[in-house]
């Protein structure tokens, strides 16, 4: 990740500068101050965020209405608490409610479509898509146009998962984050369907352009770590991993 070899470069800077290698300690200084404006000002991560979401275009009324209304809406997971003190919709990460959002937003357009919600357990009480499952009840989504996947732990299987309790005969659209949708259609398309992409939780969007900042920010630190690990995600996978 960007950071840590933030942190490398100054480790490597210390120990020559404790072992009296002066010129090699300023040269590690100075790789490490470049990196960080790298890393922490808008070119490099907003051309590496852009690359990814700029594929696939936010789905829109008039391409909604386009598809047939008997379509399946798959929710991909994307997270939440385990504080039961908590109503659902409170217990989803900001990730999940966009994409849930984005996911009941093509629903109600198409009123034949069936909603499935995908994610599993770990560790907590209850899996991601029953949270996201009464989460939606609470939205007024009618429970019987609500399926859940509560085995998949990740976009492979929750594509592979999908295939194998509905087929592969339905028109399916697919609900993640912008960014993350690229490698999502590409795990769909391996389990042998090509879904419509609807993306949500956009990280560049068309105000923000208009206000860039140079000052060095976490904001933009935390943009290249989510494009670095799209984009480790899609070698790892085009190297057959899962």
């Amino acid at each position: 990740m960007p950071l840590p070899v933030f942190y490398m470069l100054l480790l490597a800077s210390l120990t020559f500068y404790l072992i009296r290698r002066k010129r090699t300690s300023k040269a590690f200084v100075f790789f490490a101050a470049v990196w960080f404006l790298i890393i922490s000002t808008p070119p490099v991560p907003r051309v590496l965020v852009s690359s990814l979401e700029n594929i696939h275009p936010h789905l829109t009324e008039e391409a909604i209405m386009d598809l047939p209304d008997s379509c399946d809406i798959i929710v991909l997971g994307g997270g939440h608490s385990d504080d039961m003190g908590l109503s659902a919709n409170n217990q989803l990460s900001t990730t999940a409610i966009g994409r849930l959002t984005e996911g009941i937003r093509v629903h109600r357009m198409l009123p034949g479509s069936r909603l499935i919600l995908s994610g599993y357990k770990g560790n907590s009480k209850l899996s991601q898509a029953m949270v996201l499952y009464r989460t939606a009840l609470l939205m007024g989504v009618d429970s019987a146009a609500m399926f859940m996947l509560e085995k998949p732990a990740n976009t492979r299987q929750e594509a592979e998962e999908y295939v194998r309790n509905f087929g592969k005969n339905r028109t399916l659209i697919v609900v993640t984050d912008d960014i993350h949708m690229p490698r999502s259609v590409k795990m769909f398309r391996v389990a042998g369907i090509d879904p419509v992409p609807a993306t949500s939780n956009q990280i560049i969007k068309y105000e923000s352009r208009k206000r860039i900042s140079w000052v060095p920010s976490s904001h933009y630190i935390a943009m290249i770590e989510v494009a670095v690990h799209e984009y480790a995600g899609m070698g790892w996978t085009a190297l057959g991993g899962r």
